[in-house]
């Protein structure tokens, strides 16, 4: 069985590999890492000091594709130990930047995105509102990280939308740059990133086309008069994101 994670330091110096993780609360509302299956890199020394760890998600073949830190309080198993001093099992207590359920579900999402031969767009389309949420942060990280934008810097390309399945901006965002970047795609996961996508270095540049098949459909989609966090409507985000593409030399076939 092949790795599915690599541990790191702030300095990037590898500490070594594991195959499974979990994360829990125990019944203080404390957060508890277990890593299961650490095997120590050769030329790693352990360091007491160690206050965070990285970990790196590796796909199939071995290449990181996303990652993650922990701040560590202390060691919990086994009791009394250096951290990561030798292979086995290891539980620690360490601080998450979001809740323990959100930041599970994330790892689960990351389990989607390791075959390289099994990627396909749409994976989000069942997910409900609150993991689109979490589904941007994994998209945005996976493209960043692996670097894989298609078609990168060609201009005239034609790409389809489909309005049935926009039901909330985190759909728009998700749709538009599978489109235009492959399974996964990143275009931008707001109005402010979607213009920076727009100047280059993140797929396709303008002019290019949309064809925005079922787009009255889309309009007139009650769900899509919900507020987001900053208090607009998410169809209100979406024709502003028309318009800044408009205004970008994107034509738009709404259909």
């Amino acid at each position: 069985m092949s790795d599915k994670y690599r541990l790191y330091d702030w300095d990037e110096q590898p500490i070594g590999y594991f195959q499974e993780l979990r994360l829990e609360n125990d019944e203080s509302y404390r957060q508890h890492l277990t890593i299961y299956g650490f095997r120590k890199h050769l030329d790693y020394i352990p360091d007491q000091s160690l206050d965070r760890i990285y970990v790196g998600i590796l796909d199939t073949g071995g290449a990181m594709i996303g990652q993650y830190d922990f701040p560590l309080k202390r060691v919990l198993q086994p009791a009394e130990s250096i951290l990561f001093s030798y292979d086995g099992d290891w539980e620690l207590l360490v601080h998450t930047y979001e809740q323990v359920a959100r930041t599970r579900r994330m790892f689960e999402m990351w389990d989607l995105l390791r075959d390289p031969a099994q990627l396909q767009c749409g994976l989000w389309v069942d997910f409900n509102l609150e993991e689109r949420k979490i589904w941007q942060t994994v998209a945005r990280t996976y493209a960043l990280q692996t670097n894989k934008w298609r078609n990168q810097g060609q201009t005239g390309i034609t790409i389809h939308l489909d309005g049935r399945l926009i039901t909330d901006e985190y759909a728009f965002f998700f749709m538009l740059g599978e489109q235009l970047n492959g399974p996964a795609g990143y275009y931008g996961s707001s109005l402010d990133a979607l213009s920076d996508c727009l100047c280059g270095d993140f797929g396709p540049i303008p002019p290019f086309t949309v064809v925005w098949s079922h787009y009255h459909y889309m309009e007139n989609n009650e769900l899509l008069q919900r507020k987001n966090e900053n208090g607009y409507t998410m169809l209100k985000v979406i024709q502003t994101a028309i318009s800044i593409l408009e205004e970008s030399q994107v034509t738009i076939i709404k259909e």
